[in-house]
């Protein structure tokens, strides 16, 4: 069982199982999604999550508090190397 990751900038359309980071699957898929400190630290890695929220981890007090910090006031903004695939059979739509 997966869930169908695509990064629209990039036109590009993974499926992923559960248990996988963003990062993860960026890294593999040639996606230009650029990251910094890949430790949830400098913000370089945020996305917007399109749809498919629910098919992610919650964010963590490190995210939420850089979100904060560089002023990312949109409930869909995430960090895409705090972002973790949580639920199967579902499709996840980024762009950043």
């Amino acid at each position: 069982m997966t869930t169908r990751v695509e990064i629209v900038n990039d036109f590009l359309a993974i499926n992923v199982k559960p248990g996988k980071t963003i990062q993860d699957i960026v890294e593999a898929s040639g996606s230009a999604l650029p990251f910094g400190c890949r430790d949830g630290e400098c913000g370089t890695c945020i996305v917007l999550v399109e749809s498919g929220m629910e098919f992610l981890n919650d964010k963590n007090e490190k995210e939420e508090t850089v979100l904060k910090t560089v002023g990312e006031t949109s409930a869909k903004a995430r960090l895409a190397c705090q972002m973790k695939i949580i639920e199967p059979n579902g499709l996840v739509r980024l762009k950043y």
